[in-house]
């Protein structure tokens, strides 16, 4: 079923009016489980369950095994279904004399011959599908012929604020927009995390407006929120600061080199910030210009032209180089890795 929607199949779990096959894949693990759950709980009577759920390892599946599962009818139920995770779809396409792939013709068979009774579910958990590899494109679309293919990726920005809001307000208390992407700014965009961490400001807000203090007393703040807030003390001129979050770091074991990577990430969108504006360019273009790295995150955008303001170019210049010295030290050398921040944290500093 091509151009197949997670709205559309929130729709068609909540109908129960389910395809024979599904192919769920994406990079956002929380989601897809929780799907493969619901279709599992939706397309199974629990009282019957031991009867007709079959729950496989794809990675030890023989095809005699699927086709004996698929086969079998419900016991007093609608239909049986089917989990099988992380089967190994690419090792099934074979090349022919002509160099063309051709898929495995008992698996074909048992696909393509499912009873109207069963529910086969392929969840890629571990494995990747890579849309690009021709194996995994073909695969996809013979999902597409014979049932769903349910591509679950993380949510953009928007998508979150729109999701805090509506939660907050499902649970007797509101938060606005703005303060919702303040936290997710400060939780990060992973759906599971953003969850549990609202959830806790919501218990601890009470009924009423959370706000931003609900929110820096309750919440855990990710790794990368804490990097870029040394970012922030460092180009405001803070060392104290900057050094008490760099310290804090080391103690949480935060690996040196993705210190580095990510403070050069916030150094890399300050001064793209500063470089389109010189243009007459408004900073949100950047979201246009490099969409795999600011669409759905333009507030991103946004702290980075207010953090970056008292930067000029060649400052920028200079940080910039500063920060590939330091990841070519700590890359490359046997020195101490904290000295080196330290050392890189100084440099900046004094810029």
């Amino acid at each position: 079923m091509a151009n197949f929607t997670e709205d559309d199949l929130k729709r068609q779990i909540k109908a129960r009016e389910f395809s024979r096959v599904y192919l769920i894949h994406g990079n956002e693990n929380y989601l897809k489980q929780h799907y493969v759950n619901l279709i599992v709980d939706k397309s199974v009577e629990k009282d019957f369950k031991d009867f007709n759920f079959h729950n496989l390892d794809g990675k030890e599946l023989t095809l005699n095994d699927l086709a004996d599962c698929v086969s079998t009818f419900p016991m007093m139920g609608e239909y049986t279904c089917t989990l099988v995770k992380d089967f190994p779809f690419t090792q099934y396409w074979r090349k022919q004399d002509n160099n063309r792939l051709k898929f495995d013709e008992d698996l074909e068979g048992i696909l393509r011959d499912l009873p109207e009774t069963t529910v086969l579910i392929f969840w890629c958990d571990t494995i990747e599908v890579d849309e690009k590899d021709s194996k995994w494109n073909k695969t996809i679309k013979l999902i597409d012929e014979l049932g769903v293919n349910a591509k679950i990726d993380k949510r953009s920005v928007q998508s979150l604020t729109k999701l805090l809001v509506d939660s907050a307000s499902k649970k007797g208390c509101e938060i606005s927009r703005e303060d919702a992407m303040y936290m997710i700014n400060l939780v990060g965009t992973d759906f599971s995390t953003l969850r549990n961490e609202f959830d806790k400001v919501c218990s601890f807000a009470g009924s009423g407006k959370v706000t931003r203090e609900h929110i820096d007393k309750t919440v855990i703040i990710s790794t990368e929120a804490k990097i870029f807030s040394l970012s922030r003390d460092i180009v405001n001129g803070e060392a104290d600061k900057a050094y008490a979050t760099l310290n804090n770091l080391f103690k949480l074991r935060e690996e040196p080199v993705i210190i580095s990577a990510t403070l050069s990430k916030a150094y890399v969108d300050m001064y793209r910030a500063c470089a389109i504006k010189e243009k007459g360019v408004k900073p949100q273009e950047l979201a246009s210009i490099f969409p795999s790295s600011y669409k759905g995150k333009e507030f991103v955008i946004t702290n980075a032209a207010r953090d970056g303001a008292r930067y000029s170019l060649s400052q920028f210049h200079e940080a910039l180089e500063a920060l590939s010295e330091a990841d070519r030290r700590l890359k490359s050398t046997s020195q101490d890795d904290k000295q080196i921040l330290e050392e890189l944290v100084l440099r900046l500093l004094r810029i």
